[in-house]
Formats: structure tokens, sequence, C-alpha cells
């Protein structure tokens, strides 16, 4: 059949159904309108035009509901305004979008994303905590001066809390612009003013001449838990949140390797169990017997979370502040001391690699793993049974 014809009531219901997909038809009275047949049996008018350099479609609607004349009529409207560079769809986007608080409009990002639940719980805090002032605003309202407005409050709680507050919003509206609802990402005026914060490096570390201090500490913990927990982080260098999250079934005691899952950068990341963690690891294993985490939390079904006051009780005995990221912090920094190359210190810390050709070939065993990681007990070990140099640990 010919895919150009002049469109009746009797042609356009006698059209054919393509065995899959969808075909389309031109009508020879008016042109730029189409009717649009799927093999699902829809039949949809449409108006198809290059529109600013890029293939347009406009929907005018159903067969079913739209007689021909009347199809014929929307499409000579919709080419009207196309012909005077006014996108009617863009138009009633943004009317609609007058009804689509920045909370809504963050809604339909996250479903259209995917994304772990601990980012999506930090986005909602972020737009409807943080931004609280913001979040029942449509998308349209939401102006430059607003953004600074806002930028400027969050800045007197913390320069961090309001780079990662924006940064949230920049995403939403990012995907509000997309969606035609918005012409213009407000949040642009922060690299425009220069009002984005500079963010500052953590460097704090656990200086060499203070392991033995708070490794004796941690040792005397009453609580296994956290013993077992700040060990591994030193001697590991996981993520918090990794080792929070550990399963039992993850770690295999027979080849002496654990298995972080869908970490941070959407990888597994394993490691081979350093020598010196064996032990700690096996008796946590006896302690927890039965049990679904590596680390349980009081309600057995829940894992453990970061042990606070364990940590203070290191702090207060020796006087070294540290938190759990300072020891994965001080973990590369070992690793950098012993002589293990920095591609081998980002594989460990499971950091992205470079993406050159060569880095791609290459596939670190675990046996080459296992004695770097060594190197880095072997450091600690050696620190932490120094008979001199070593800080008095207060009761």
């Amino acid at each position: 059949m010919e895919t150009k014809f002049a469109f009746t009531q009797a042609r356009i219901k006698a059209l054919p159904l393509p065995e899959n997909g969808r075909k389309t038809y031109y009508d020879t009275e008016v042109a730029k309108l189409a009717c649009r047949v799927s093999s699902t049996g829809s039949k949809t008018y449409l108006v198809i035009k290059r529109f600013n350099g890029k293939v347009k479609n406009v929907t005018l609607g159903k067969a079913t509901d739209l007689p021909v004349k009347k199809a014929q009529d929307l499409a000579k409207i919709e080419l009207a305004s196309l012909a005077q560079g006014i996108d009617s769809t863009a138009v009633k986007r943004k009317q609609e979008a007058r009804s689509v608080t920045l909370a809504d409009c963050l809604e339909k990002y996250l479903a259209d994303k995917t994304l772990k639940p601990r980012t999506v719980a930090d986005y909602r805090y972020k737009i409807n905590h943080d931004l609280h002032s913001l979040a029942a605003r449509p998308v349209s309202d939401i102006t430059e001066a607003l953004v600074l407005k806002e930028q400027k409050r969050l800045s007197k709680t913390g320069d961090a809390v309001a780079n990662a507050a924006m940064r949230v919003l920049r995403a939403v509206m990012n995907y509000a612009e997309a969606l035609d609802m918005i012409d213009d990402n407000p949040v642009v005026i922060l690299s425009k003013t220069r009002a984005w914060h500079k963010n500052k490096r953590r460097t704090r570390i656990i200086p060499a001449e203070q392991l033995h201090a708070w490794h004796e500490a941690v040792l005397i913990l009453p609580n296994q838990k956290a013993k077992v927990y700040l060990l591994m982080a030193l001697y590991m260098g996981f993520r918090s949140n990794e080792l929070l999250t550990l399963e039992w079934k993850n770690v295999n005691l027979k080849t002496e390797t654990i298995t972080a899952l869908d970490t941070k950068n959407h990888s597994d990341h394993e490691l081979p169990i350093p020598s010196a963690l064996m032990s700690y690891i096996k008796g946590l294993y006896e302690l927890t017997d039965g049990s679904r985490w590596v680390f349980p939390g009081e309600d057995t079904s829940q894992h453990m979370t970061i042990p606070k006051k364990p940590v203070m009780a290191v702090i207060k005995m020796t006087g070294i502040e540290f938190s759990s990221h300072d020891l994965r912090r001080t973990f590369a920094t070992i690793g950098e001391a012993v002589g293990i190359p920095l591609s081998m210190i980002k594989r460990l810390m499971n950091h992205a690699v470079s993406d050159d050709v060569t880095t791609g070939y290459i596939q670190t065993e675990t046996d080459t793993l296992r004695s770097a990681i060594n190197k880095v007990g072997s450091f600690i070990h050696a620190k932490v049974t120094q008979k001199d140099n070593v800080l008095r640990i207060h009761a």
C-alpha cells in the first residue's frame, strides 16, 4: 500500500496493521501530517517536521478520537506555530511544570535512575530537609536569586553541606531542563559567580609513631565487633560501609579472601585477608556464628552502625583523633611508604584506575594482591610491636 495518500475516515480505518513494529503514512492534503500504525492496533496522528535542525514529532491524538478533518486542522495550527519558531510541546510542558514541585521532580528523577537505596535516601534528605524552603516550590519558580540565597544560608552550617545540597539540586534541575520544564538550570549561577566552595581535602592519618598506642587501645576494647571493625579498616583499607554491610557468605576463611559486593564504584571488590588479621576474623566468626552479618547490630537482623562509643574510647585513651575514613587513608599512606606502586594501591582500595589501553590489559592476581597487602600488614605489625617510642595509654 502507498505510504502517501489523501487521508479519509475510510482509508485510515482500512490501514492494515504491520506484523511487527510500526508503519507511518503521510497525508497528501496537509504536508507533514502523518498517521502512525503499530502492530498493537494503535493508530496515531502526528506532525513530523524538522525544527531547529532536528526532526520533531508532535502527537496530535488517536485516530479513534480524532476525525480526519480535525487532525488536519490541528496539524495546520501546529505547523503555523513551528513556522514562527514556537514549540507548542515545550510550551505545554512548561505550563504543566507550574504544578511540578521540586520534591515531585526529584521523585521523577529517582524513578528514571538506578541508584543505591543509600543514595536515594541522601538525595531525598538534601531536597526535603536541607532545601526544605524550595521543596514545595514549582521547579519553574526556582530562580538564580533563590539558589544564591539558599547556598548562602546552608554555608552557615558548613561549606561541605552547601556544596552537597547544591550538587543534588543541580542534578534535579538538569533533569527538569532536559524535560523542557525549565529553559535553563538556575544552579549555573554558582559557577558564574564562583560561589561554589572549594573542597578541602582531608589529610588526617594516624602517624606511624602513634600506631602502637592506637593499636594497643583498640586491642583492649571489650567490644569485639568494634575491635575487628577498626583493625580491618586499618589493615585492609575498606570503606566503612563496605565493612558494616559485609556478610559472612562473602568471607572465605579457606582461601582467606573477602569480597565486598556492589561497592561505591559499582563493582565487587575481592581482597586477600592479611595474615595479621586472620586470628581476629576467625574469633569474630565464632562469636557471631549463625549471623548473616560479619558485624551484626543489637538487632541481629540488621548490621552494626559505626561504633562511635568504642572510637571515642580509643580517642580518650590515646589522645589520637581519628575516624573510620582516616584509617583507610592511613592504609593508603602506608602502602606508599612500603613501596607499593600507585596502580596497586588503587587496586587494593578499589579506586578507579586509568582507562588507557595498557592498564586495561593488566589483571591483578590474588597472590600479587596478597603480597602487597601483607607488606602493609608487616609494616603495621612492626610498628605496633616496637618497645620504644610508645605513647602512654590513659585508662
